[in-house]
């Protein structure tokens, strides 16, 4: 069977990190959504582009030759693909007899990976059962965990490499998190220091909360920004500020 790397704990909980690839895909996402998106959310589907990388990437390496199974027969020339080397591809430069009496008659092959000068050997034509011989490709590989079960699984090691790019990375800047919700952060209206005096002012004058649809008409923003937009703008503005209190 082909072991997906997507599929496994070591993956997620070794090797997973945001990469600059990843927080390309989640600008892209936040960018197209309809509306601002959710720290699940944004988990969710990097799983999946996850899980379409490895795929793409899968068929990509298949395609570049035969795929190793100890029980296959193999020629001299023959060009082989080794999923569990990491789709290693090489080329079978010798063949002999095996000579372990306890898997009957077989052979072994010498193959030349790219890169290497000495060849390696392996088992062919093995009649004795071996992991490597079941299934030969993606739609072979039978059930698979859902990017939903993956991240039940491995939920707390995914967010705390997703929040660490989005709240403290490189480009943490692009990104911003209201009630919540994420969006980027030139999706928002220009709320400077002179808007925030205003609303200070007016929630000073009226001696009581108000809401942003009472402070929105005095603050005069981008027309072109959208309604639900400047709310959100105005909610994230102020509560950067240690003068108003969220209630």
């Amino acid at each position: 069977m082909l072991q997906r790397k997507t599929q496994t704990a070591a993956f997620w909980r070794d090797h997973f990190t945001v990469t600059e690839e990843d927080l390309d895909f989640l600008h892209e996402l936040v960018l197209d959504a309809p509306s601002p998106l959710t720290t699940d959310q944004l988990a969710l589907s990097l799983i999946e582009e996850y899980q379409r990388r490895e795929t793409l990437r899968m068929e990509s390496e298949l395609a570049k030759g035969k795929i190793y199974q100890p029980a296959g027969a193999y020629e001299i020339g023959q060009t082989l693909v080794f999923p569990a080397l990491d789709f290693a591809v090489g080329e079978v430069v010798g063949v002999r007899p095996g000579e372990n009496p306890e898997h009957g008659e077989f052979d072994v092959i010498q193959v030349v990976f790219n890169g290497d000068e000495k060849p390696r050997e392996f088992a062919a034509r093995l009649q004795t059962p071996h992991r490597l011989n079941a299934g030969s490709g993606p739609s072979e590989e039978g059930a698979l965990l859902t990017a939903e079960e993956i991240y039940d699984l491995y939920k707390d090691e995914i967010l705390e490499s997703l929040l660490y790019a989005l709240e403290e990375g490189d480009r943490s800047g692009e990104f911003v998190q209201v009630e919540g919700h994420w969006l980027l952060a030139d999706m928002l209206a220009d709320i400077h220091i002179g808007h925030l005096n205003i609303a200070e002012a007016l929630i000073e004058m009226q001696g009581r909360p108000l809401s942003p649809d009472e402070i929105l008409p005095e603050l005069e923003l981008d027309a072109d920004i959208s309604h639900p937009m400047q709310v959100i703008s105005l909610n994230h503005a102020l509560s950067q500020d240690e003068r108003f209190d969220m209630v």
